[in-house]
């Protein structure tokens, strides 16, 4: 769905729809990272520009929404996570590093979490990491919080400063998250070579 579509979906509700539509969107796009999320939110500032909505219900329906499915992965990698990485299959898929997990949240968690809503891709795996590794819940929601402010209020603020000029912004978020999306399957196709590697000569 392009984001002329969206926008002419959401153009057609009243406000209290909108904001609802906003808050979401912005849940579904943690469960499923595919998930437009992010042109929803541009079109809820959009029409905020053309006074349909406010900047502050659109900032506040997708902060809501983001953080409600950031802690939802955070509560299901805490509650099955560990089990489900320990027992049946899942051994097979992360066998021995549950402690490299724990020693990077107990070493860089904060940093990480601050960083993970600009993060495509993976920021759901870190929800659902800090989960398994037993991070701090109440930690976990102010980062969390502060990380989605930092990147809606920058998302907010590019559409207020280009004078609501989405095509821009939408090229701007799409080249961004073409540039992190590969660098972040470099870096996961070097572990799992890594890891390869190192299975190999360990026999």
């Amino acid at each position: 769905m392009s984001f002329e579509q969206i926008l002419d979906f959401i153009r057609s509700q009243n406000e209290f729809i909108i904001y609802a539509i906003l808050l979401l969107s912005a849940y579904i796009e943690n469960i499923v990272p595919p998930f437009p999320g992010d042109a929803v939110m541009l079109s809820g500032a959009y029409l905020a520009g053309k006074g349909n909505t406010t900047y502050i219900g659109v900032i506040v329906s997708v902060m809501i929404g983001g953080v409600l499915g950031a802690m939802t992965l955070y509560f299901i990698g805490k509650s099955a996570g560990r089990r489900f990485f320990e027992t049946g299959k899942g051994r097979y898929l992360i066998k021995g590093n549950l402690n490299k997990v724990d020693r990077m949240f107990d070493k860089h968690g904060s940093g990480i979490l601050l960083i993970s809503r600009f993060m495509p891709g993976i920021r759901s795996a870190i929800a659902v990491s800090a989960g398994i590794a037993d991070f701090n819940r109440a930690r976990m929601l102010i980062l969390t919080t502060i990380s989605f402010i930092l990147w809606y209020g920058l998302l907010l603020g590019l559409m207020i400063y280009s004078k609501s000029n989405w095509r821009m912004i939408v090229n701007i978020v799409r080249q961004f998250n073409i540039v992190l999306i590969s660098i972040g399957a470099i870096i996961l196709i070097a572990w799992i070579l890594r890891a390869i590697w190192r299975k190999r000569n360990s026999k």
